[in-house]
């Protein structure tokens, strides 16, 4: 169910790390850090401050179990968790996506233009 050929909407279900009936995680195809996921709504929406209850209460869950999974599978020191919403950084996110990007000690995370840095 591709809508305007949406790289989140057309996702492969072999990349499919969990699902519930409103999202799921899927692994990060230009990660930052080993294991950075996203959690994706299954409806092709671009605000988090659009979708509706129920699709927020399924995307926090779909977080902790990312940040359950990672734990096991990585153990990182933390997590750097974030999204971006509307027009930012002259970009403007089409399909709503959750950063969990895990953070290991003595690495640093280096963010890129997706986040608004340039080298």
């Amino acid at each position: 169910m591709t809508e305007h050929n949406c790289l989140y909407c057309d996702f492969d279900e072999y990349d499919v790390i969990a699902k519930n009936d409103f999202g799921v995680i899927i692994a990060e195809p230009h990660p930052l850090s080993k294991g950075h996921s996203v959690i994706v709504p299954l409806r092709h929406i671009a605000s988090f401050f659009e979708i509706s209850d129920k699709e927020r209460k399924a995307m926090m869950s779909l977080l902790e179990q990312a940040r359950n999974e990672l734990q096991l599978r990585h153990q990182p020191a933390g997590f750097h968790v974030g999204f971006n919403d509307g027009e930012v950084f002259k970009s403007k996110s089409e399909h709503l996506h959750i950063h969990i990007i895990p953070r290991y000690e003595n690495q640093t995370l280096k963010l890129d233009q997706r986040w608004g840095i340039e080298d």
